[in-house]
């Protein structure tokens, strides 16, 4: 996780410091950072062009043998899309009240034929640190 909190850290100055690394086989295969602002795509979230780079990076359309970790609970998206390619283990720091969809809101997995091992709250108070003082120098 310190990895992921490391990228997180060093995102480009307007984007939400959110970043995700995919693990295949103990090795760390990929990793990104939200990309939305400086890509002007919406769908740039961190998550996303991890979960890309790994699939071709594998040669495959699913990630039911990998981990991701993310500094941030993942949103409705991003939630769709690990159940979509079946990613095994979701890791992340600093739960999201707001948009998250794995604890909050939709609760993705409740309801999904796709079951990952969850973990929230990895190191949550420095993921959670990360974000407030981005949003608080971004309100200045």
């Amino acid at each position: 996780m310190d990895f992921v909190i490391k990228k997180a850290v060093n995102s480009a100055p307007l984007e939400v410091p959110v970043a995700a690394a995919i693990v295949h086989d103990g090795e760390v295969i990929s990793y990104a950072t939200n990309g939305v602002e400086s890509s002007n795509v919406p769908w740039s979230h961190a998550e996303f062009i991890a979960i890309s780079m790994a699939l071709k990076k594998l040669n495959t359309r699913y990630l039911d043998h990998s981990s991701i970790y993310i500094t941030l609970e993942p949103c409705a998206f991003c939630s769709a899309l690990l159940e979509k390619v079946r990613i095994k283990d979701i890791f992340f720091g600093a739960y999201d009240p707001k948009c998250g969809a794995i604890f909050h809101n939709i609760k993705l997995f409740d309801s999904s034929l796709i079951k990952p091992n969850i973990i929230g709250g990895i190191q949550e108070e420095k993921c959670s640190a990360i974000i407030r003082d981005f949003f608080i120098k971004l309100r200045e």
